[in-house]
């Protein structure tokens, strides 16, 4: 299949001039993927900012923070934090987006299973380190959004 040329100078159709102005190039839309991934990535940061706002408002300044993150709801929180044995510690989560989270603590004797909603709503568990301890926030089946925590010394 043969190119199209204007009749007069012989360039290729696409430099054509229209009604004595240039053609505009040519832009492509964002895919629906590429639009998709922005709204969510906007939407993680308004999240994020939602639950660390509400974490920092009610965590005790005076207390030596341990540890201290923000995850992903589908991400949870899985950590093992190094507490000095024999001390008390304050976990606080805030969970801001949908559905609920569930805060569990192994072994069970230094803390415990507690749920999250995820509103907003700030959630504190009392952590005795009587060895390893093992804390896991882990989003029920449906919740999505973000997950502030910190652990600080009681």
């Amino acid at each position: 299949m043969a190119s199209r040329r204007c009749r007069g100078t012989g360039a290729p159709a696409h430099r054509l001039r229209l009604e004595g102005r240039p053609r505009a190039p040519f832009t492509r839309a964002p895919s629906p993927a590429a639009t998709h991934r922005s709204g969510a990535a906007q939407t993680e940061k308004k999240l994020t900012d939602q639950a660390r706002s509400a974490l920092d408002a009610v965590t005790d300044r005076g207390g030596s923070m341990v540890e201290s993150g923000v995850e992903r709801v589908a991400d949870g929180v899985h950590t093992r934090p190094g507490l000095t044995h024999g001390t008390a510690y304050k976990l606080t989560v805030v969970c801001a987006g949908k559905g609920i989270a569930r805060i569990v603590v192994a072994p069970s004797g230094a803390g415990g299973e507690k749920t999250v909603p995820c509103d907003g709503s700030v959630v504190f568990e009392r952590l005795a380190a009587e060895g390893a301890l093992k804390v896991d926030v882990r989003g029920e089946p449906g919740a999505a959004g973000m997950i502030a925590w910190r652990i600080n010394a009681a």
